[in-house]
């Protein structure tokens, strides 16, 4: 072979052996690439497994029933019926009041007059009293009775 030759073979051996060279890096690269996203699919599946379990987690603790929930949703209600009823109750309170403030006054009023008729039957004549002031009066009116017709019967004056 001759010296061009051998040249010519050992600059293509040297293109061959930058080309290898090239794809060896490429190769590298892909390779660290790969490994790159291996890690990094591993890192997310592991996070996407967290997620998964904290939303199961999440889901159980849903299924539960909400007892604090419901104790806290009865009081507010409780505090809500005791409040509602409380503004009810006030203007009766206040009517009773003065349903018992006008009761009272009633009383003393009936007494007053209790004791008015109690005075005046006091006063007042008896029922044997009155019936010998009936029987005077009576009498009474019988002798003015005989007297009128004494008056008619006598002859007039002058005539």
């Amino acid at each position: 072979m001759t010296a061009s030759a051998a040249s010519l073979r050992r600059d293509a051996y040297a293109h061959d052996d930058a080309k290898l060279a090239a794809l060896e890096q490429r190769v590298y690269g892909l390779e660290r690439g790969v490994q790159d996203l291996n890690q990094l699919f591993t890192g997310r599946i592991g996070e996407v497994s967290a997620q998964l379990s904290g939303l199961t987690t999440k889901l159980d603790d849903r299924s539960r029933t909400p007892w604090a929930t419901i104790v806290s949703a009865m009081g507010v209600v409780l505090a809500i019926v005791i409040a509602g009823g409380q503004l009810v109750k006030t203007p009766v309170d206040d009517a009773i009041r003065r349903l018992e403030r006008d009761v009272t006054r009633l009383d003393g009023s009936i007494k007053g007059v209790e004791r008015e008729a109690r005075e005046a039957q006091l006063a007042a004549p008896g029922r044997g009293e009155l019936e010998a002031r009936w029987i005077l009066e009576e009498r009474s009116i019988d002798a003015l009775q005989r007297r009128l017709d004494r008056y008619e019967r006598a002859p007039a004056p002058g005539g």
